[in-house]
């Protein structure tokens, strides 16, 4: 993942007065749980897509992100900046079956801290949001146990984005993982 790359794209979004958030394994590379990620995960509100694409058109290339079940992201799209692929969910949902839905709440409150490089603000979503997230994922990257690892050794700093999640209609597994974070 190129710096430069994040540091273009954020200083852009900060100037929309948009809100966003990094996650994904760009978020994990900041805790040195992943390394050289190989996209950047941007969320955003569905309400800011248009501005958001307009700014991204004169930095990157569009690319096609097809939308897969169980995957019911409002906004999903993507593109290629300087060989750096960035992928953007607005309103990021999942159908978990059984009518259940699990939304990532994006808000201040998920939006916990920012990184300064060189002056310009970078927000980031929390590994409290992303275990929960990739647990209704069914883990396909096997992110969950490095989270997990990760709060036993320095401790849990949002506590409230779990117990937020854990009020979300989850499948069970999912509200077990909670309440055992929430427990440690």
């Amino acid at each position: 993942m190129n710096i430069d790359i994040l540091k273009n794209i954020s200083q852009g979004l900060n100037k929309l007065n948009c809100t966003w958030g990094v996650g994904g394994s760009v978020l994990l590379n900041q805790y040195n749980l992943v390394e050289k990620p190989k996209d950047i995960d941007i969320l955003i509100d569905s309400s800011d897509t248009h501005k958001i694409k307009s700014f991204m058109n004169t930095i990157g290339q569009p690319i096609y992100l097809p939308s897969k079940t169980p995957f019911l992201t409002k906004d999903f799209f993507g593109y290629n900046v300087d060989g750096v692929i960035v992928e953007f969910m607005g309103d990021f949902k999942i159908d978990l079956g059984n009518n259940k839905i699990y939304e990532f709440i994006l808000d201040n409150k998920a939006i916990a801290h920012t990184k300064t490089i060189d002056d310009i603000n970078i927000n980031f979503t929390t590994l409290e949001d992303w275990i929960v997230a990739y647990n209704v994922m069914n883990d396909p990257k096997n992110r969950v146990p490095l989270i997990k690892n990760h709060f036993e050794k320095h401790g849990i700093n949002y506590r409230y984005l779990l117990e937020r999640n854990s009020s979300q209609n989850l499948r069970i597994d999912t509200l077990e993982l909670i309440y055992s974070l929430l427990n440690m």
